[in-house]
């Protein structure tokens, strides 16, 4: 937790703030530019989700870091992401590295997909299904043909290296993607998160004959059994 102190002092830092719409970001003094197209760019995502969302965000608040250091820290992401949901508020890098962003209308369209999601589910889902669901339900792409090895699929998500985490987020999509498939539509997959599963409720939820956990996730390996040696004792 933040002490008293520092929290006046980043109150100072981030006074400034530019809202279009229903949105607001916040910022340092002297990124006014940046933060008004972050605003402009997070109202048109969120103006564009699906219809059946209906008004699960109806605003949306973000803030420019003041430093590469705070956004890693408050979001607990590596500093090279881009950005991260902490709170129900959207969190971004510093001005400086948000202008330098190729396609920042991308990005929003995640950001504010995982608002509706944690709002309308809840902030139990494992990450990789709301990583791989927030990118589904706003971009069209391929559909896993099966499961993945899903601890892996979450550690790569939180890779240091760009390059690798944009696959794994890749990969996320394409899974989620596999799971509404079973489910009848990103739609019916939607109405199914609707009661704001905890984890263990999630895993269980049915698409058709199969749990979400038998459709997305390869099966653990079985544990080797120790072969009793002569004297008693397990093999070395």
């Amino acid at each position: 937790m933040a002490s008293p102190l520092l929290s006046v002092v980043l109150c100072a830092v981030l006074a400034a703030e530019v809202q279009v719409g229903a949105t607001v970001v916040r910022h340092e003094e002297g990124a006014e530019t940046v933060a008004t197209r972050v605003a402009r760019t997070l109202e048109r995502a969120r103006q564009s989700l699906p219809p059946f969302v209906g008004s699960e965000v109806s605003e949306v608040r973000a803030v420019l870091s003041e430093s590469v250091e705070a956004f890693s820290a408050r979001t607990g992401l590596p500093r090279t992401a881009a950005a991260g949901v902490v709170e129900g508020e959207v969190v971004l890098p510093p001005a400086r590295v948000v202008d330098r962003m190729e396609d920042l209308s991308a990005l929003a369209r995640h950001e504010v997909a995982h608002l509706a999601l944690l709002s309308h589910a809840g902030p139990a889902l494992p990450r990789w299904f709301a990583e791989g669901f927030a990118s589904a339900l706003v971009e069209a792409g391929p559909t896993a043909s099966g499961p993945e090895n899903c601890r892996a699929l979450t550690t790569e998500l939180l890779e240091v290296r760009p390059e690798v985490r944009e696959r794994a987020y890749a990969r996320a999509a394409a899974l989620a993607r596999r799971l509404a498939r079973e489910a009848g539509g990103m739609e019916a997959l939607w109405k199914q998160l609707s009661a704001k599963p905890d984890t263990r409720t999630f895993w269980q939820l049915r698409l058709g004959e199969k749990t979400i956990r038998e459709h997305a996730c390869e099966p653990s390996p079985p544990k080797r059994q120790a072969i009793p040696s002569p004297s008693g004792r397990g093999s070395g």
